[in-house]
């Protein structure tokens, strides 16, 4: 087909393709024959009805169809000819229209990825960054261990912070009950932030059976409709409290944690406290290594991945505010707000894009096998929970694979970085 191709700017190319006249003359007979021996047309029998009828009646549906047939095959076989990978669906320049005996020819225009050709990565300098597992660091994870395994309970004892109340809470909006925020029997731990803080503050000092109302006003911007710029009142009810009982921390403890001895449990805690720090600093070298390339490197990038890198960060930004009950901008607020962000990053997905094509860097099954079964043991999941949270919250596995690339192109560009005192 040889389509004409027209570079644009360094992201955008114009394809100016061709069909020929027997093409789109034998795609229109095909659909004609098809109409003329399924539809009735009055006063003639089946398959007997003229060309010219058919036209009158059908021409603008058939013109339709054969447009919507053959300029996506085209298109598709001028982007494999022309060996480009568009990153967002094409743009028609014009309305395409068949004309009689004659070709069609129409005009897109398509986003596509810089040539980044030889990308500069050798002899980055990083400095070296020291670190160590402190015997404080190591008593603290044995208190939030101690803290995980602690039981609650019944007390008849005033409320504490870190005490637990299981109560009955009615909430009104301008005395009317809100039922999406009544709970019964709801286990709160006094000074936690699942509810607002002057709802854990109201409960300190209570005992079971007492009653309290609670009045709060929420942002007009909050995440929950519902009650955004509004003020809610809650009457609550204290069914029971339960006292917090902290486990000593012996042998006993450490082999609730599969170890034999307390001396055991701390060194297998100094370990994974070692390996963590380990991991954080390799982050932080390649944060730097990233912050370099994109020093070395200047270019353009699609408009079009930019924008969705922003729709990303504002979806998170929104997800985020939602859990903590935080207060959301406007989205052209976070659009501004995102924009270096996300072109930044655009560019970094780019340019390690680059690198592990040159370097023939690739994520295997095994890889993906490896890392689904690591993020299981990490958050004590088994394998087909993960596997089906990606499915939910990524719509696939493409964004741990591509996860995966980026930290095998960053491991290869810091292997042959300098690390120096």
């Amino acid at each position: 087909m040889h389509p004409n191709v027209e570079e644009l700017t360094a992201t955008k190319r114009r394809l100016n393709i061709t069909i020929p006249e027997d093409i789109i003359k034998a795609e229109t007979k095909t659909i004609y024959d098809k109409i003329r021996v399924t539809t009735k047309i009055p006063g003639f029998r089946p398959g007997k009805a003229p060309q010219s009828i058919l036209e009158k009646r059908f021409g603008k549906n058939v013109e339709a169809e054969v447009i919507e047939k053959i300029v996506p095959q085209y298109y598709m076989s001028a982007i494999k000819e022309a060996k480009l990978e568009p990153v967002t669906y094409p743009s028609i320049e014009e309305q395409i229209e068949l004309k009689p005996g004659e070709p069609l020819s129409f005009s897109v225009t398509v986003e596509v990825k810089p040539d980044m050709g030889e990308i500069d990565y050798e002899g980055i300098s990083l400095k070296k960054k020291n670190y160590s597992v402190e015997d404080d660091e190591i008593d603290r994870s044995l208190t939030m261990l101690q803290e995980n395994k602690a039981l609650y309970s019944v007390s008849e004892d005033p409320l504490q912070e870190g005490d637990m109340s299981i109560l009955d809470s009615n909430a009104f909006i301008d005395d009317k009950l809100e039922d999406t925020l009544t709970y019964k029997e709801y286990p709160l731990l006094i000074g936690s932030e699942e509810m607002p803080k002057d709802f854990s503050d109201a409960l300190m000092g209570k005992k079971k059976g007492d009653t309290v109302e609670v009045k709060i006003s929420f942002e007009s911007d909050h995440p929950n409709k519902s009650i955004a710029g509004k003020e809610v009142i809650f009457k609550i009810e204290i069914k029971e409290t339960k006292k917090k009982n902290l486990p000593p921390i012996d042998d006993e403890l450490a082999k609730e944690a599969q170890c034999e001895t307390l001396a055991e449990l701390k060194e297998k805690i100094r370990e994974n406290l070692d390996k963590r720090k380990e991991s954080q600093i390799n982050l932080e070298y390649k944060k730097e290594i990233l912050d370099e390339l994109l020093k070395r490197h200047n270019f353009d990038v699609p408009d079009s991945m930019v924008n969705g890198e922003i729709d990303s960060l504002i979806q998170q930004e929104k997800e985020n505010a939602g859990r903590t009950g935080s207060a959301v901008k406007p989205d052209e607020e976070l659009r501004a707000e995102f924009a270096e962000k996300a072109r930044s990053n655009v560019k970094s997905v780019i340019l390690l894009e680059a690198i592990g094509k040159n370097n023939k860097i690739e994520v295997s099954d095994a890889d993906t096998k490896s890392a689904i079964e690591e993020i299981a043991a990490r958050n004590n999941l088994n394998v087909e929970e993960v596997t089906k949270l990606y499915a939910v919250r990524e719509g696939s596995m493409d964004a741990l694979k591509s996860r995966l690339f980026a930290d095998k192109v960053l491991d290869h560009i810091l292997e042959k970085a300098k690390i120096e005192e």
